[in-house]
């Protein structure tokens, strides 16, 4: 920014910020929640049946309300503040720097009401727990969520008086203090009778605020601190939504991740001839990219979710279920190098990318069918049953991947 950007007053330059923010995370966000929508819906089946399981199948002492407040310990102390300061702000804000209070105010309410949100969130889903120990009703749920809210208040007042220290030691002890108190108010409200818990919540939280009234909440601000702050909270959302979709620009060099030789060997068959150049491109493709993780993870999650069933018609709806996910993102591998022009300069048959897509792709799904027929074992009544449901999909796999090849040889002719 420069002094010609300056607005007229300090609640518009907050404005400025945020709206310039989104403007810039906005066209990555919608392919971002695309991309993420079917892992999203995977991991609230798989965390609802074995949440349920939990609240069924626990035996009578298990500790609810212990797990309730370790549940929500995170999200009460990690009480991050977004600032939008920038590094050419030393020079035309520093100079304002005691108009800027209206700014740094709205900086500290609008992370306060966004973590309450989540907070709230979290508090619904961990809710069954403490009403499976404690017994519980609306006036309950909503008293715990407010003293939670309130403690949320004062953790994230710390955390601003944090950013202006300067020295790393009081940095890491008052850090290490505020977990320590958002502990203790977790426990003490979760553990305790309910007006017990309370008056103990509230007096740690005094203790707390007059510990932060020592430190001294009137210092000026840590501009340097600020403005690392904000440039390390501004590349952990680049680089997660990286994850989904490529960003143009991730304030912090990626690091490359290199496949593993013996894998990359065995799934791609390849030797050192022609015959094998796409069949190594596309493998290290898949174990380089995105769809090597996503696959990886589909699968996991699909092991585990399969090896808790118990029951034929279950096991083989998600032996399909996955089966067909994990082939919807290898689907996408044969776009690789389609608009390449080196394969059109090298002496190489058209025809041998396809092929080698397609070989490569089923090597890989084959893999991840055997991996899911393990559980499938355990799971079915008769290990007749599974092996003949893992033969099915290996050769539901191997005509797909057949069909699939000739389609694409008919198209180029035509």
């Amino acid at each position: 920014m420069n002094k010609h950007e300056l607005p007229s007053d300090i609640s518009g330059l907050w404005s400025k910020r945020t709206s310039e923010f989104w403007r810039e995370v906005r066209p990555y966000a919608g392919y971002a929640l695309q991309s993420f929508s079917y892992a999203a819906i995977l991991i609230m089946l798989a965390g609802g049946y074995f949440y349920t399981r939990l609240l069924s199948e626990a035996p009578p002492d298990f500790p609810f309300r212990e797990t309730a407040a370790l549940v929500l310990l995170p999200f009460l102390a990690l009480s991050p503040v977004r600032t939008y300061i920038r590094n050419a702000d030393f020079i035309y804000l520093l100079p304002m720097e005691t108009k800027l209070s209206v700014y740094m105010h709205r900086a500290v309410m609008r992370s306060f009401w966004i973590q309450s949100f989540l907070l709230l969130a979290v508090w619904m889903a961990a809710w069954p727990m403490y009403a499976m120990a404690a017994g519980g009703s609306l006036v309950p749920f909503a008293h715990v969520l407010i003293m939670a809210i309130l403690a949320k208040r004062v953790l994230i007042h710390g955390a601003w008086l944090e950013l202006k220290l300067t020295e790393w030691l009081p940095i890491i002890l008052w850090s290490a203090l505020r977990w320590i108190v958002a502990a203790a108010a977790a426990l003490l409200l979760l553990r305790l009778p309910l007006w017990t818990g309370t008056l103990a919540v509230s007096a740690v939280l005094l203790v707390y605020l007059g510990a932060l009234r020592l430190m001294g909440g009137k210092r000026i601000l840590n501009w340097l601190r600020l403005a690392d702050t904000e440039q390390r909270q501004r590349a952990r959302i680049f680089r997660l939504l990286n994850y989904f979709i490529d960003v143009a620009d991730i304030p912090n060099r990626p690091t490359p991740i290199r496949a593993p030789m013996k894998l990359l060997r065995g799934l791609g068959g390849f030797g050192y001839d022609s015959a094998h150049t796409y069949r190594y491109l596309f493998t290290l493709v898949w174990l380089r990219s995105e769809l090597g993780g996503i696959t990886m993870r589909l699968t996991v999650l699909g092991f585990l979710l399969i090896a808790w069933t118990r029951g034929d018609a279950l096991a083989v709806f998600l032996f399909a279920l996955f089966a067909g996910l994990t082939m919807l993102q290898l689907k996408e591998l044969q776009k690789a190098y389609r608009h390449s022009d080196w394969s059109y300069i090298y002496p190489l048959p058209p025809e041998l990318r396809l092929r080698s897509a397609a070989t490569v792709r089923f090597r890989i799904h084959a893999a991840c069918l055997l991996l899911l027929g393990v559980p499938l074992l355990w799971a079915m009544s008769h290990p007749g049953y599974a092996l003949v449901t893992l033969c099915a999909g290996l050769a539901l796999s191997y005509g797909y991947a057949r069909w699939t090849m000739r389609a694409k040889k008919a198209t180029k002719k035509k």
